[in-house]
């Protein structure tokens, strides 16, 4: 089958589990009834996500308040908190969510006509709504940040893709909050142990959960492509030439290829850059114990992106934005201390460049479906080169061609069709050439 046809549910139940009053379960095959499903990872959210659609004549499941047949919604009936299992099979692979099915958020909303009714099912993973049940009360002692990270859904039992691990140490409060989120708070301090630009990501995925560094998932990526680890260049690697030279039912020939144009979302922009300290910014700090006071002008460059290397359009010591802190040593020891645990005035700056300058270029594109993709992952895009002289002698395009991470991912499925939509993103323009 191509990439691009139709899904195949080699597996779809809806499970009721038993209420407070200790009426039974109830459990209901449904996949010869779904219209639609789209699935969703960013690296943004520490849950995926997911919306079925549904088609209902009243024939679903047998209402136990009167005992006659009618639809999931209204018969079973779907309240939220029921759990969905399912497995789409494709041609790159499945979409499982079997041991761990997804929730039901709440009541579906529905177009209800004679005699059949359409509803859209919200789904979220089942990590976060055990998370949202249980806060996180535990103090964790100065430890690094990743063992921090660990320690956490270890102790939630939640499954673990890739933790990066962080050569910068924290005390760490649950303060009674989601787990997810205290994780959240903790990626912008965190620095990697074997780089010096902090700034980390925490997002489930299909494989888990992952806390890794911006700098880690572009080494990680670009190292998968250069060594094709388990084909990984084969089924990352896309091009774009305009249009499509055959037909989508095809089963070979165009499940690599993007199918629209894409949609350039945002790129770069010096003036922006300059407003918001993506090069040089001044950073100034008070110290409370010492009444010390410094002032320094730092330059944010980073050796680490997936193009050419970054360009500096200004001078050594000009600056647009500044940073201002009140350093308060001991402040998160007891007894007397005078350190200063995770100064802000060291990594905030540099968290924020490296963040913005991830998002410098952001693109969407659509391709056949490819469940072996993932938020996070890097891929490449070979773009056609619009030129008036010979095309073949540079087929590509040499400045908008290259590596890009995926921000945000959708596996849409329907009866005629699979496709995958991404939001991607790139620091620098041009051809990744080595750093080293």
């Amino acid at each position: 089958m191509s990439a691009a046809g139709p899904c195949n549910y080699t597996f779809l139940r809806i499970k009721k589990p038993e209420d407070a009053n200790k009426n039974p379960g109830v459990e209901v095959e449904a996949r010869g009834k779904i219209l639609g499903l789209d699935y969703y990872e960013s690296v943004y959210s520490p849950m995926v996500t997911a919306n079925m659609v549904q088609f209902d004549t009243g024939g679903s499941v047998v209402d136990s308040r009167t005992g006659l047949r009618g639809t999931l919604k209204d018969a079973l009936p779907l309240e939220g908190m029921e759990e969905v299992s399912f497995n789409v099979a494709t041609r790159y692979g499945d979409l499982e969510f079997l041991d761990t099915p997804m929730i039901c958020t709440g009541t579906p909303l529905s177009i209800d006509e004679p005699q059949k009714q359409v509803i859209n099912i919200p789904l979220v993973s089942k990590n976060a709504i055990d998370c949202a049940k249980k806060p996180l009360n535990n103090v964790f002692q100065e430890a690094k940040i990743s063992d921090i990270v660990e320690k956490i859904l270890d102790g939630y039992g939640l499954f673990i893709n890739e933790i990066e691990s962080t050569k910068n140490v924290d005390k760490v409060s649950g303060g009674h909050n989601s787990p997810l989120d205290v994780i959240l708070k903790l990626c912008k301090k965190s620095i990697p142990s074997d780089g010096e630009d902090p700034g980390y990501f925490f997002y489930e995925t299909k494989s888990g959960y992952n806390f890794r560094s911006i700098d880690g998932m572009i080494k990680e990526g670009i190292r998968r492509f250069e060594e094709n680890l388990d084909d990984y260049a084969d089924t990352h690697t896309y091009k774009y030439f305009g249009s499509l030279d055959a037909k989508l039912d095809q089963v070979y020939g165009n499940d690599f290829k993007i199918l629209k144009s894409p949609l350039v979302k945002k790129d770069q922009n010096i003036l922006d850059s300059l407003k918001h300290g993506q090069y040089n910014v001044r950073v100034c700090t008070m110290n409370t114990l010492t009444h010390e006071y410094t002032e320094r002008v730092e330059n944010l460059f980073t050796d680490t992106t997936l193009g050419d290397e970054q360009e500096i359009p200004v001078d050594a010591q000009d600056f647009c934005k500044s940073y201002t802190y009140v350093l308060n040593p001991g402040a998160d020891e007891g007894g007397v201390s005078t350190e200063i645990m995770n100064n802000p005035s060291v990594y905030e700056p540099r968290a924020n460049m490296r963040y913005g300058l991830l998002h410098s270029q952001l693109i969407d594109i659509q391709i056949p479906c490819n469940v072996q993709l993932e938020a996070g992952d890097v891929i490449k895009l070979w773009i056609e080169n619009i030129t008036q002289d010979e095309k073949l002698l540079s087929i590509y395009n040499q400045h908008r061609s290259g590596y890009y991470v995926i921000l945000h991912l959708c596996h849409h499925f329907d009866p005629d069709n699979s496709y995958t939509s991404l939001t991607l993103a790139r620091d620098t323009y041009g051809l990744y050439t080595s750093k080293e």
